[in-house]
């Protein structure tokens, strides 16, 4: 389940441990492992520019499926 504040303004946080927020061409994504940023412009996410910023390192692929699934499926809520 996702939820925000009661203004409706702001980031998407999820029941399951995880925040989405949108930057400039960007969003962001935060849980246990830390920030992570992917590309995003005309509601298009980028996957292969998906990168840790906080510590900065490179994803697993594996990591790279979930966390782009928890990213659509935030965005797919929000757009409700």
């Amino acid at each position: 389940m996702f939820k925000r504040n009661w203004l409706g303004l702001g980031g998407i946080r999820s029941d399951e441990g995880f925040s989405v927020k949108y930057g400039h061409r960007t969003i962001f994504y935060t849980d246990e492992r830390g920030t992570f940023q992917i590309g995003y412009e005309d509601g298009l996410i980028f996957p292969n520019s998906l990168r840790l910023i906080e510590p900065l390192r490179p994803v697993a692929e594996t990591d790279k499926m979930l966390i782009v699934e928890r990213i659509l499926s935030a965005l797919e809520w929000a757009s409700n």
